[in-house]
């Protein structure tokens, strides 16, 4: 299963990438597991505060993930 995972303001700087591809080993991949491998994989996520968005939708739950979907780590925006 692959998913692709969008990057955006300081997470995209953590990440050196706007955007990558993730392949999932398992079928019942949560957003959970996804953070888990993340947060592994990039160290320095783990002191940055962020929202996940599946497929453009803000979710604050745990998701099951499916293939194709669509990932968002979305730092906090300043509005004025």
């Amino acid at each position: 299963m692959t998913i692709t995972i969008k990057y955006f303001g300081l997470i995209a700087d953590i990440t050196n990438a706007s955007e990558e591809l993730f392949n999932l080993e398992k079928s019942d991949f949560t957003t959970t597991d996804l953070m888990q491998q993340l947060h592994e994989k990039y160290t320095g996520l783990q002191n940055v505060s962020f929202a996940i968005a599946v497929n453009k939708s803000i979710t604050a739950s745990e998701i099951n993930l499916k293939n194709n979907d669509t990932i968002a780590l979305l730092p906090p925006f300043a509005g004025g």
